[in-house]
């Protein structure tokens, strides 16, 4: 497919490496020389310098054959407008980063005059994908497929797990077959692991349940945590403010410590049942007056990567039951994983793989049925699909269906049931089907068949 990404900063040099993987042509757009020049020889694509308003540019950027146009400047405005031009260009289907609380609660509405396709705020998406976590405190990172009825939960094997030593198959019969481990880490790899893997100390395993089960099985394990009741956030930007509305719809106490003045009498006013401190969060003094030991979960946030890790590191050192961090710098989110944080959000990483989503979703002429893609790995995804009456392996047991190596059925929802798959499971019209592949680049449901 042909991409124009226009604006190169750390969203748009994440995408354009996202999408050199998925081997799409690329034609990148920046005022910026020195940033077009950069991304032209790291990744092999083409450049174009110039601003994204300007119609001589898009069209030197090749809009006009353009399957996706995708707007992510620093300004909301210049991205929209943008992707309004691009449209009349010829663009086939436009993307849009909008930022502003104000601006992205109206989008919605305003997308189809717009002739927007789809529009993304890294920092809204963050948020979720925070809250979402806090509510499995034991997991290290939570996905959500069919709508949240059913998540798949990452957790990390430590010593005296019962795990330690029992194959996948041992394992599912032990706990009643209520769950499946779909991926194992180890190390550097990765696996989709048959029923005779066994897991070993120090694996970080994946499991696709309902919430319901996954609370069962931590408890079974010792390892449960109940839900965030009390959270703290230090920094107090955009990613604050939109998680400390979801926690606070939520019933949960949400306590920021924010260093800027000005930030902070807005978030006092726009969040007023939150409690809104003025005061540096890296203050050992200040954590403990505001009670850093009592909280259930300790979030850091503020714009600084290095800030974020040290404070985090603290305040798991001060026995915080879960500690989220966000680490953005590449290099910075890499090294972390050896220090035994809990949990690591990068908003960039998120944001890609949201829209790598949107963009597989229709890269196939039928429209592949596409709902969720995660990327696990970078040769592991997962995804959810809706099943079609042209989906070649409808009413087939899938221990018949003739499914691709490394290839997972993981769950499949039927209505409001969720099915928990065997060998005897079919899939039929109007399912929702969880598929873990480590096959590149699936657009559609029946690529899964051999």
């Amino acid at each position: 497919m042909n991409l124009v990404i226009i604006g190169m900063g750390k969203v748009g040099s994440t995408l354009v490496e996202s999408f050199v993987k998925e081997n799409h042509d690329i034609v990148v757009v920046d005022v910026n020389s020195a940033l077009v020049s950069d991304i032209v020889n790291r990744f092999d694509v083409k450049g174009v310098v110039g601003g994204g308003l300007e119609r001589s540019v898009l069209l030197d950027a090749g809009v006009q054959k353009a399957d996706f146009l995708i707007a992510c400047t620093t300004r909301d405005e210049a991205n929209i407008l943008c992707c309004v031009l691009g449209k009349k260009l010829g663009a086939k289907r436009t993307i849009a980063r909008v930022r502003d609380p104000e601006y992205f609660k109206e989008m919605e509405n305003m997308r189809e005059v717009l002739g927007l396709d789809f529009f993304f705020n890294p920092e809204f998406r963050t948020a979720a994908e925070i809250s979402e976590v806090l509510k499995f405190p034991s997991a290290l990172n939570v996905e959500n497929f069919a709508g949240g009825m059913v998540n798949m939960v990452e957790f990390r094997i430590e010593d005296g797990n019962p795990l330690i030593g029992k194959s996948v198959k041992d394992i599912s019969a032990e706990y009643d077959n209520k769950f499946l481990i779909a991926i194992v880490y180890r190390g550097e790899e990765a696996f989709i692991p048959r029923g005779d893997f066994i897991i070993e100390r120090g694996d970080n395993i994946h499991i696709i349940a309902t919430e319901t089960e996954i609370a069962s099985f931590t408890k079974r394990l010792k390892i449960f945590k109940p839900r965030a009741k009390t959270v703290m956030i230090i920094g107090g930007g955009k990613i604050a403010y939109y998680l400390a509305q979801r926690l606070i719809d939520a019933n949960v106490s949400v306590k920021i410590i924010e260093n800027d003045k000005v930030r902070t009498s807005e978030l006092a006013e726009d969040l007023p049942k939150a409690t809104v401190i003025l005061g540096d969060g890296t203050e050992q003094e200040l954590l403990a007056e505001e009670g850093l030991k009592g909280s259930d979960a300790f979030v850091a946030l503020t714009g600084m990567d290095e800030e974020n890790v040290i404070v985090s590191l603290f305040a798991k050192q001060e026995g915080v039951s879960k500690v989220i961090s966000k680490v953005d710098k590449p290099s910075i989110f890499d090294m972390v994983k050896m220090f035994g944080l809990d949990t690591v959000v990068s908003p960039r990483t998120v944001i890609a793989n949201h829209i790598i989503r949107f963009v597989r979703a229709h890269q196939a002429d039928s429209g592949s049925g596409i709902n969720t893609l995660y990327k696990l790995h970078d040769k592991v995804e997962a995804l959810e699909f809706n099943v079609e009456k042209d989906f070649g392996g409808i009413g087939v047991p899938l221990k018949d269906l003739g499914l691709k190596r490394n290839i997972l059925i993981g769950g499949i929802v039927r209505g409001r049931e969720y099915i928990l798959p065997d060998g005897n499971s079919k899939l039929l019209v109007g399912d929702k089907v969880i598929v873990v592949t480590a096959v590149s680049q699936i657009t559609q449901l029946g690529q899964i068949l051999r």
